[in-house]
């Protein structure tokens, strides 16, 4: 059988700079429960090739899910390649596997099994109240990633992905519709009967509505509330938006921009997190990178094309699928904590409020970093003990104005998603109820 470096290297012609080909294959099982019942449950295959191939400094891309149909794909991206832009990176001559960011016990996964974890977690909840409406979604995925390219580079590596999100929305006796979620992830199947006593927990604190008037307020945001400001807060340090000029980051590299107790890294290499990866999907080797340090702007994150327009070295953010060309992409975003535990933050505040959940701080100006959201879950603190729930209320501000001045980060931290982030204290947000 023709090996499809043979086939590349055969319909390559001869002018060409460089070529490269990555190959996904995955499996997936995603299970859904909707009101409180089995919804559904698919089994899904997933197999296909991307090959780019620079020609007098410019890129042509074409892909195929068969793999006899390589020739052809080649001959596409070359046909492609006068129409694209220049491009004068070079790629990598080397990938080593150092870790794969899988588990074995992935194999383990049974459909059926997962079915009557998710119906007790379920049923527990609806012991506490009947009459919750509940959703339940569960996804087990493996597959491999296999790269080649003209420098000699034939690597790949397997990864496993298992996730978990749980979901109850609850009518108070008053009226108010509650929608409380919790969610995990990780390398392998896992327990999840925590997540079901995490959403009892909250419902009960929440079915106590309290009322609070409107100005500048002290807010404490949760992890969970915290990953999405620091989504907002990370935007910024694509290597293409600050190439392009429209990033608050752009030009101030070295500059002091926040305050010193905030330092932010990008983190492809560790090992308990199903968003790591060895090497990128061009190739290059993953690494740790300090992107803001005591407040200070220190590197960017840029897949091979903007690492070199921004004359930085590649850091192993490229990624893409096999039917699309390399884009820039964080790995495991990192926040370091500070060192005041979330119970002292709490018991320290004579009022306040507790963010847990948002609706629509996704529409926010990632630009600029101003941010207006409401408050989906949030609970009022009265003399350092969270009394309950405030409803129908909003905050808003400048992120990059909030982590200039006084910020307070707990020892505590959690990842949610690809994002490790302690709790996050501010003074002062401005509050609307």
């Amino acid at each position: 059988m023709t090996s499809i470096i043979s086939i590349i290297e055969s319909n390559v012609p001869e002018e060409a700079s460089w070529y490269d080909l990555i190959e996904i294959k995955s499996e997936s099982t995603p299970i859904s429960f909707k009101n409180n019942r089995i919804h559904s449950i698919f089994e899904k295959e997933n197999h296909g090739f991307g090959i780019r191939i620079n020609i007098k400094g410019r890129t042509g891309f074409s892909y195929t899910n068969d793999e006899s149909k390589i020739k052809n794909a080649v001959k596409r991206a070359v046909d492609m390649s006068p129409y694209c832009e220049i491009e004068s990176f070079t790629l990598p001559s080397s990938a080593v596997k150092v870790f794969e960011p899988y588990d074995e016990s992935i194999s383990s996964f049974d459909p059926d099994e997962e079915i009557q974890k998710g119906s007790k977690a379920i049923g527990s909840i609806l012991k506490k109240f009947p009459g919750a409406n509940i959703d339940l979604r569960i996804n087990m995925s493996a597959g491999r990633m296999r790269i080649i390219n003209s420098r000699g580079v034939d690597a790949s590596y397997r990864s496993s992905y298992y996730s978990v999100s749980l979901s109850a929305t609850v009518i108070s006796d008053k009226g108010t519709k509650l929608d409380i979620w919790e969610s995990r992830s990780s390398l392998y199947p896992v327990k999840y009967e925590d997540l079901a006593d995490m959403l009892i927990e909250k419902i009960g604190i929440a079915s106590v509505e309290k009322n609070t008037g409107s100005g500048k307020i002290p807010v404490i945001f949760s992890p969970k509330a915290a990953a999405g400001l620091i989504r907002i807060a990370a935007g910024g340090l694509n290597g293409r938006s600050v190439w392009k000029g429209i990033s608050f980051f752009a030009g101030k590299k070295g500059e002091q921009v926040f305050n010193k107790e905030f330092t932010l890294y990008d983190d492809p290499l560790l090992r308990d997190s199903p968003f790591s990866y060895p090497f990128d999907d061009e190739g290059t080797p993953g690494k740790d990178k300090v992107l803001i340090e005591n407040g200070a702007v220190k590197n960017f994150i840029a897949d091979l094309k903007y690492a070199e327009k921004l004359e930085i070295e590649p850091g192993g953010n490229g990624a893409r699928g096999y039917a699309s060309p390399p884009s820039t992409s964080f790995s495991n975003v990192v926040v370091k904590p500070g060192s005041t535990c979330c119970s002292d933050m709490i018991k320290d505040m004579r009022r306040g409020i507790l963010v847990e959940q948002f609706i629509g701080l996704g529409q926010s100006n990632t630009l600029t970093g101003d941010f207006s959201a409401n408050l989906d879950l949030a609970y009022l603190i009265e003399n350092g003990s969270i009394t309950g729930r405030v409803k129908d209320c909003m905050i808003w501000g400048n992120l990059f104005d909030l982590l200039k001045g006084d910020v307070t980060l707990s020892s505590e931290w959690e990842r949610r998603g690809s994002l490790y982030t302690p709790y996050i204290f501010f003074p002062s947000i401005d509050y609307m109820a």
